[in-house]
């Protein structure tokens, strides 16, 4: 007996040290993490890998990523957009980019994967301003920007004023840090193994506990400098007046898979208020045997309110293909399967700092994490309802915000993607097919004053075939491209129409467009 009860105590430290990371950094944690390498004329080998590592360590310490890899302008303006909406004043704001970089009359730019830079003019419109970045952090308390963006630059020999190599330093803001991978105006080679030297030696330092922010670049610098025999010295700016850790002591990070950002969802229509809130994420749960066995119960309307957070279409949005079907998109990468626990669900409370789960849960006795079906209360008043697998949405669930708006669908590793149904606050819905948290496929998008959309989507735009009806019983059918109607379709005139409004020129699309943040 003593045996049996010596053991789950064990099994409940181990549980509760799974979420210790989560525990002791109170502040909101929140990255953007992109990673550019197909470039057409300078593809690079790393910056893949680094992103997607320095992501994955980012939510075992306790980040909400936002993840970018391969990004386009439009894509990487979206997701600092989304980024900089997420951030409070309280919190911890890390901005991580692995790619090329530029330097131009002392500026600093991010080459995006689509840049055709032709002179010194063309770096402002087909490059992204690090500026911008720093704008974006501006209401968080404590930033980070990291910059493995030292490369010998392609584009060096076209300009007089572009700098010889690398980029130029930056006074980093109050409460910020600015790191790059080697000294101001020097380069970095891209690295032979999985990732590249800076990164990979971040990535090691990032997970030992205990150490503040500025004793891991430290670490960092020695190790780069000594295999690099002084050739590439990381450099920080730092203005921090306090003390942070990726990882506090006492403990390293938690397994990985920890769950992502909440749902990613879909694009608004334009007369859409400007913002919605987004999910916290699901991290590994601490047991509280003396809390009382609750059943689940349904989520309940929540009162609808002025949006304000934001959404993944905001952020990720890629271009829209110049095609007028949709594009092959890669299908969701269903979650990898992990021993499970003997024992069936059963009913239980689990709360963690971030959230408390409600239903018939089991924990997994290796891993730490939650299976099963189960209503989710976030602190920020995010709801889910619905299948979970490893800590992550999975299945059929039901998310609602705060604000009102909701999802009800299929969800593949905690990413909105299958067949489901999207209300938003104003009235408008859609209903039909999402990849990665985005319309794509056929669907059918519906105002609030009766206008209808049913047709083929592409990555949130209308693209392809559709027909646009207009409540007086007017329709346009045809091609649309880029969210546009084209020249190819008919204007077809309902049993309502009027001689006055056959006058009128063709009517617009519906066009939903993403809403605006303001996690």
């Amino acid at each position: 007996m003593m045996k049996r009860f010596v053991g789950w105590v064990v099994l409940l430290c181990c549980l509760v040290g799974a979420v210790l990371p989560v525990l002791a950094a109170a502040e909101r944690r929140v990255a953007l993490v992109i990673g550019n390498a197909a470039y057409r004329d300078a593809p690079l080998d790393n910056p893949v890998n680094d992103a997607r590592d320095m992501a994955e360590m980012l939510r075992r310490t306790g980040f909400e990523v936002i993840e970018l890899i391969n990004g386009t302008q439009k894509e990487m303006n979206r997701a600092i957009a989304k980024f900089g909406d997420r951030l409070r004043s309280d919190s911890v704001a890390l901005f991580y980019y692995a790619g090329h970089g530029l330097q131009v009359r002392g500026k600093n730019y991010l080459v995006p994967i689509d840049a055709q830079i032709s002179n010194e003019t063309s770096i402002r419109v087909e490059s992204v301003d690090v500026d911008g970045v720093l704008d974006q952090l501006a209401s968080s308390e404590l930033n980070v920007v990291i910059l493995d963006a030292c490369r010998n630059n392609p584009f060096e020999r076209k300009f007089r004023a572009m700098g010889g190599g690398g980029l130029a330093q930056m006074d980093a803001p109050k409460g910020s840090l600015i790191a790059y991978a080697t000294a101001p105006g020097k380069t970095a080679a891209d690295g032979d193994g999985r990732n590249g030297l800076f990164t990979g030696e971040l990535l090691k330092q990032m997970q030992r506990p205990g150490l503040t922010i500025e004793q891991v670049f430290k670490n960092v610098r020695r190790e780069v400098a000594r295999a690099t025999r002084d050739n590439q010295i990381p450099w920080e700016s730092s203005s921090l007046t306090g003390d942070f850790y990726f990882m506090p002591g006492g403990r390293a990070p938690a397994a990985p898979t920890v769950a992502s950002t909440a749902p990613d969802a879909v694009p608004v229509a334009a007369s859409r208020p400007a913002e919605r809130p987004v999910a916290a994420p699901v991290a590994a749960p601490v047991v509280v045997p003396a809390v009382a066995v609750v059943p689940p119960k349904a989520v309940e309307p929540l009162a609808k309110a002025t949006e304000n957070g934001n959404d993944r279409v905001i952020e990720v949005q890629p271009p829209v293909a110049e095609k007028t079907s949709p594009p092959p998109v890669e299908p969701p990468v269903q979650v990898a399967a992990v021993s499970r626990p003997a024992e069936p669900p059963k009913e239980q409370t689990i709360r963690t700092a971030n959230f408390t789960v409600t239903g018939k849960v089991v924990l997994d006795p290796v891993t730490g994490f939650m299976n099963g079906e189960g209503a989710i209360a976030f602190v920020n008043g995010d709801r889910y309802e619905g299948g979970i697998v490893d800590n992550r949405k999975q299945g059929r669930g039901t998310f609602i915000w705060p604000n009102g708006q909701r999802y009800e669908g299929e969800w593949v590793n905690d990413t909105i993607n299958g067949h489901g149904k999207f209300f938003y606050t104003n009235g408008d819905r859609y209903e039909g097919e999402f990849v990665n948290g985005e319309p794509h496929g056929k669907g059918t998008y519906t105002l609030q004053n009766g206008d209808v959309y049913v047709g083929e989507w592409v990555r949130g735009n209308k693209h392809g075939q559709g027909r646009l009806t207009w409540t007086n019983g007017d329709y346009w059918e045809g091609e649309f491209r880029d969210d546009r109607q084209t020249d190819n379709g008919k204007l077809v005139y309902g049993t309502a129409h009027t001689p006055e409004v056959a006058a009128e020129p063709a009517k617009p699309a519906a066009k939903p467009v993403p809403a605006k943040k303001g996690k």
